[in-house]
């Protein structure tokens, strides 16, 4: 009986184990159904927002001027400060005691990752009374740390779109980003740098947005682009790749 109990006990870590490597979970004696994406999201597609964005030229060159000039995180940083907030709009009217903010931040912690942008997140709301996570994650990408995703309300609803109910439960808005992009990588099988991933998640995200409502306010450069695919999609082949299967006409 004993040997019968132990060649159960192998036969179930084996079943668990199979489990996990073809996208099923195993809870008490029941077996969950695959994760799948609601929308499927594939390598070509990330690739293609990497080409598109580096032949766009989407980011403003006053980012590599500003890290060139002053590589040195904790050098110019009211300078970083208001060109993030006005490249990006992100309507922060006290900008220089928010960048006191981003100094005291930049000298004090060890943070790295989402805890940095949570941590500037907590700083700077002593000053605006809100959580500006759109600033926090552009400033902390373009001059603290790249590897730290860009988050905003289109990479959001974009992430959302792929993984229906697949959502992360964390209570902290940025660790939940940063989570629920880990999760989409790896159950799309994707692999590549951060700032592909941004680009994918801001472009889809303004063209589920578009194609929802035609007269919706979106980036107008990107609007006049989508536009023009669905007029001829031949014109911008990248684009087109990188939308996939959401590419439809608009409502």
């Amino acid at each position: 009986m004993r040997e019968l109990l132990s060649n159960l006990d192998h036969f179930d870590a084996i079943l668990t184990l199979a489990a996990v490597r073809i996208g099923h979970s195993k809870i008490g004696d029941e077996m969950t159904l695959p994760r799948q994406l609601a929308i499927p999201l594939a390598q070509s597609q990330i690739d293609a927002a990497a080409k598109f964005w580096f032949e766009g030229a989407w980011e403003a060159k006053e980012f590599e001027e500003l890290k060139g000039a002053f590589a040195d995180p904790a050098h110019a940083i009211s300078i970083k400060a208001i060109v993030v907030n006005a490249l990006y709009g992100t309507n922060i009217f006290a900008i220089d005691k928010v960048a006191a903010c981003i100094e005291r931040v930049v000298k004090s912690t060890r943070s790295a990752g989402p805890d940095l942008v949570e941590e500037l997140v907590v700083e700077i709301r002593q000053i605006t009374k809100r959580n500006n996570y759109s600033f926090a994650s552009k400033y902390a990408h373009f001059f603290l740390d790249s590897t730290v995703p860009i988050l905003d309300w289109y990479a959001e609803w974009t992430l959302g779109k792929h993984l229906g109910q697949l959502r992360s439960s964390n209570p902290k808005r940025y660790h939940k980003f940063f989570e629920e992009i880990d999760l989409l990588k790896d159950l799309a099988g994707i692999e590549c740098q951060c700032a592909a991933m941004d680009a994918y998640l801001w472009v889809a995200g303004e063209y589920l947005h578009w194609k929802g409502n035609s007269t919706a306010r979106i980036n107008g450069d990107l609007k006049r682009q989508f536009e023009r695919i669905h007029l001829d999609p031949t014109c911008d082949a990248a684009l087109v790749c990188l939308l996939g299967s959401i590419l439809a006409p608009p409502e």
